[in-house]
C-alpha cells in the first residue's frame, strides 16, 4: 500500500470508530428521562453514571452497547479495510476517543472504560477474558473501579504487541492511556479523600451513596 493511500486509509478506519464512538445511550437516554446526564450524579455520560440514577437495567444496557459499539467498529474497520494491518487498532482508538471527547456532545463524554472492553473483546474473546480476571483480582482487592480502565489501558496495549507481534498497532492502542488517565484523576482524588464509590454499591447502593455523601443521586 502506497504511503499516501495508507494514510488516507488511516484517516478513515480512525474516522469509523471515532463517529460510531459518539454514539452515547447513557446521554440519549438521560434526555428521554429530562435531564442532561453530564448535570446528575457523577456527571459522567456512561453505564455507571446512569446505573445510579435509572438502575441497574438501564445501566447494564448502555454498558452492553458502549461495549458492542467498540467491538462493531473494530471489526467494521478490519473488514473494509483489509490491506491496512492497524485498521482494528485506529477504530478502536478512535471509538474511545468518540466516546470521551465527542463532537456530538460538545466534547464532553464517558471515560471509556466499556468502550475499552470492547476494543480487548474485538482482537479475542481470549485477551477478553484475561483482562478481566487480571482486572476483576485488582477490583476485588481495592473495590475501586475507576482503577479497572487505568490500568487496562496500560497493559492490553502490551499485552496486545506481544501477542500479535504488531507493535504498531500496540502503540496505537496505547494512545488512549493518557487520557483515560486523566479523564479519571478526580476519581483518584476522591480516593484519597474518602469520597469515590467502591463496587459495593452493586448490591449495597443506598449505604455507598451515603458514606460517600451523594444520596442526592437517589
Amino acid at each position: 500500500m502506497k504511503i499516501h493511500k495508507k494514510a488516507a486509509a488511516a484517516v478513515a478506519a480512525a474516522g469509523i470508530g471515532y463517529a460510531i464512538g459518539n454514539i452515547n445511550p447513557a446521554y440519549v437516554l438521560g434526555l428521554r428521562k429530562g435531564y442532561d446526564i453530564r448535570k446528575k450524579g457523577s456527571g459522567n455520560a456512561g453505564a455507571t453514571n446512569l446505573m445510579l440514577l435509572e438502575g441497574k437495567k438501564a445501566g447494564a444496557f448502555v454498558m452492553a452497547f458502549d461495549i458492542s459499539k467498540a467491538a462493531v467498529s473494530v471489526g467494521l474497520s478490519r473488514s473494509l479495510l483489509p490491506k491496512l494491518r492497524s485498521a482494528g487498532e485506529l477504530a478502536g482508538a478512535g471509538c474511545i476517543f468518540g466516546h470521551m471527547y465527542p463532537a456530538l456532545m460538545n466534547f464532553r463524554g464517558g471515560k471509556g472504560l466499556a468502550c475499552l472492553g470492547g476494543v480487548i473483546l474485538a482482537f479475542g474473546v481470549h485477551d477478553f477474558l484475561l483482562t478481566l480476571f487480571l482486572e476483576s483480582v485488582l477490583l476485588m482487592a481495592t473495590r475501586y473501579l475507576c482503577l479497572v480502565p487505568i490500568t487496562a489501558s496500560v497493559f492490553y496495549p502490551v499485552y496486545h504487541g506481544i501477542m500479535s507481534g504488531n507493535w504498531e498497532g500496540a502503540a496505537i492502542l496505547g494512545t488512549v492511556a493518557l487520557p483515560i488517565f486523566k479523564k479519571h484523576r478526580e476519581n483518584l482524588e476522591r480516593i484519597r479523600e474518602g469520597k469515590e464509590l467502591k463496587v459495593d454499591f452493586l448490591w449495597d447502593k443506598d449505604s455507598e451513596l451515603e458514606r460517600i455523601g451523594w444520596s442526592e443521586m437517589e
